[in-house]
């Protein structure tokens, strides 16, 4: 199998970014306001390949944006120290940092990049991050379940359709007839990122053909690995996540078999904050999920390809603001609801594949402080759309 993970776009320190989010259980971004045409669906039972996602056209000089210079907070500010992972779906974290919304609720936040997200919930959770942002994987739960001292305080992101993480063959494959849909993947070797939430991703979309994650050989690749295994041959499909999967597209190198299957209530990010911090700083915490919604309403719609907030993606992630314009995009929870359900789904799921170390599932209401969202809307007022 090859091993070159050699990507246009990435220097080889930014390739931790993208490689982040496997470890992180993550999925990445995405959604689109309107609903996928027909043709873009699922590949489930026809004889042909499936047909590409166009590119979207990014807007002019979305590469030469300059970066905002936010205007100097009155007052001393508070330091915030939170983690991140340098990846696109966490865009309203650095949006709000670089557009000075953090500062004008009194914060200095200084963001602390990590190459996944197993780390992030040791690190908050012992205090050496006041708060972090990352995946619902199975790390998570067992580490709530062990009474760690974090809360959830906001939504990360989620995605619809088309989604931004779909299942991806080879153009090879499906321009030979080797691969053409779905139920051709049975007993084949299939990739995610890594176990967690991708693997509930890969089941549902294997679902829509009439799989499950139970009939094909599975596999663990980093997506930019993932990319590399389906040019050469060496699996059969993979779930790539934005932006990898637009460049593969464009590339000539992968198609989408499925982009869509029911995912879209689910969040598979959030962000927590270590609870004895929460405890000494409440205002504090207010002031930071909403700066985070403020951004999020920012990068809502159209204004996720506004050339600045491109720009500041491009600066955390090494993304060019081009490819991130093209790619499909994340949704976030402008008003910062929290998909208890959802969480519930993906905790079930992990049980299945034997990936908690519990035997009785936990009440995410246990875990999740919603005082902060609530205290954050009264000062933003509720989203009311473009």
């Amino acid at each position: 199998m090859p091993t070159s993970t050699a990507i246009p776009f990435v220097r080889r320190p930014r390739m931790l970014a993208l490689v982040a989010l496997l470890v992180a259980l993550l999925v990445v971004p995405g959604i689109v306001v309107a609903r996928a045409p027909a043709a873009l669906a699922q590949n489930s039972g026809t004889n042909r390949c499936p047909i590409p996602i166009p590119a979207t056209k990014p807007q002019a000089n979305v590469t030469a944006a300059a970066l905002p210079t936010p205007a100097p907070a009155s007052g001393k500010l508070l330091k915030v120290t939170m983690g991140y992972v340098p990846v696109s779906i966490f865009a309203p974290v650095f949006v709000a940092k670089e557009k000075g919304y953090y500062a004008a609720q009194g914060l200095d936040v200084s963001l602390e990049p990590l190459a996944g997200g197993a780390d992030m919930v040791t690190l908050t959770a012992t205090g050496k991050f006041d708060v972090g942002i990352g995946g619902v994987g199975p790390a998570f739960w067992n580490a709530m379940q062990q009474g760690l001292p974090l809360k959830v305080i906001a939504p990360g992101h989620a995605e619809g359709n088309p989604v931004a993480t779909p299942l991806m063959i080879s153009k090879a494959a499906c321009e030979s007839g080797k691969i053409t849909k779905i139920s051709d993947l049975k007993g084949k070797k299939v990739a995610v990122n890594a176990p967690g939430a991708t693997e509930y991703w890969l089941d549902q979309a294997l679902r829509t053909g009439g799989l499950t994650i139970n009939d094909i050989d599975l596999q663990t690749l980093a997506f930019p690995n993932a990319v590399a295994a389906l040019k050469s041959g060496a699996i059969a499909a993979s779930m790539v996540g934005e932006p990898l999967a637009t460049q593969a597209e464009q590339e000539g190198i992968a198609l989408r078999l499925a982009t869509d299957f029911p995912v879209q209530d689910i969040q598979p990010t959030v962000i927590f904050a270590n609870s004895n911090w929460l405890k000494a700083h409440p205002a504090a915490a207010t002031g930071l999920v909403t700066a985070y919604l403020h951004a999020c309403r920012d990068l809502t719609g159209a204004g996720y390809k506004n050339p600045t907030n491109l720009a500041i993606i491009q600066k955390y992630t090494g993304v060019p603001a081009s490819l991130v314009a093209q790619a499909v995009q994340p949704v976030y929870a402008v008003n910062g609801q929290i998909n208890v359900a959802g969480l519930n789904k993906l905790q079930a799921f992990f049980r299945t594949r034997g990936q908690l170390t519990y035997k009785q599932n936990l009440d995410p209401n246990t875990f999740i402080d919603d005082q902060y969202v609530k205290a954050a809307l009264a000062k933003l007022g509720p989203y009311k759309g473009e």
